[in-house]
């Protein structure tokens, strides 16, 4: 429940079990994956709807810990925070906050990054969720899905607007390997150049770029959109509405955990806001 992403299909949270579940093809055909705490914490455990050999078994642990960043280190991340608000690491603390979840590949990141644009978060949900819905058996739809959709289907039937063009680019990109090209600098390590390169694609803006690679796990880097803007202005700014050069001041002491700083700001303000909390903390 870090952000919005578990809202949206093919995720689907349980708050009165704490476990996440949501369909992937694994194997060749469609296996539903519930993810809740192990036993005695520290790790997840993962169950599937049904019996995986070692491949589908490995590809399914891949995906998890890409969603649930269970690869990122966040050894200084509670130091980090505590050195721009020490209300927000004491609650963090106390909540649980640190990595957050991103979707089982960038493609999908990208398709709901650009969903979530220029509009409500309802809309995008929504919007989210009907293309979800090209899936194949529940999984979140492959480029090619979306592709044979068009853009037609996207702007009456998802009703995207403006954003058909850039989510059908997208789906070229992670055709064409531009995507996968993306995916092995941020593997490697390189955030800048993932970041350059997500702001290189149609409908990706700094904000959503900045997003995108905290969901890669590249925490250094401040995404600053209205949202932080309006969250950290009542936190940090006495109710005013800051400037993004303030915000970035602000959790500039965070030094590489800054995006992931400023992020959890924003969600915890986000959270309280909305009541998506019970039961978050596992």
């Amino acid at each position: 429940m870090s952000h919005g992403w578990f809202q949206t299909a093919p995720f689907a949270w349980d708050p009165g079990t704490a476990t996440l579940r949501r369909p992937e093809p694994l194997g060749g055909r469609a296996v539903t994956l519930r993810m809740t705490d192990a036993p005695g914490g520290g790790g997840v455990r993962l169950a599937a709807s049904r019996e995986l050999g070692a491949g589908p078994r490995a590809a399914a642990e891949a995906v998890v810990t890409r969603m649930l960043q269970l690869d990122a280190d966040l050894e200084g991340f509670p130091v980090a925070a505590a050195a721009v608000d020490p209300r927000l690491a004491r609650d963090l603390e106390a909540y649980g906050g640190g990595r957050v979840l991103a979707g089982a590949s960038l493609f999908e990141d990208v398709v709901k990054g650009i969903c979530g644009t220029n509009t409500t978060w309802r809309q995008a949900v929504a919007s989210i969720n009907r293309i979800a819905a090209l899936g194949r058996d529940g999984a979140f739809p492959a480029p090619a899905d979306l592709l044979r959709a068009g853009d037609d289907w996207l702007r009456a039937e998802a009703r995207v607007g403006y954003r058909s063009h850039a989510i059908l680019s997208a789906a070229r990109a992670a055709i064409d390997g531009t995507l996968a090209e993306i995916e092995a600098d941020s593997g490697a390590g390189d955030g800048e150049r993932a970041y350059a390169s997500l702001q290189r694609l149609a409908g990706v803006g700094p904000a959503t770029a900045g997003f995108l690679v905290l969901l890669m796990g590249h925490f250094d880097r401040p995404a600053v959109d209205s949202a932080t803007i309006r969250a950290t202005g009542a936190a940090w700014f006495d109710g005013r509405r800051p400037a993004p050069k303030e915000v970035l001041a602000r959790v500039a002491p965070a030094g590489e955990f800054a995006g992931l700083v400023l992020a959890w700001a924003t969600l915890r303000a986000w959270q309280r806001e909305t009541g998506l909390t019970a039961g978050a903390a596992g």
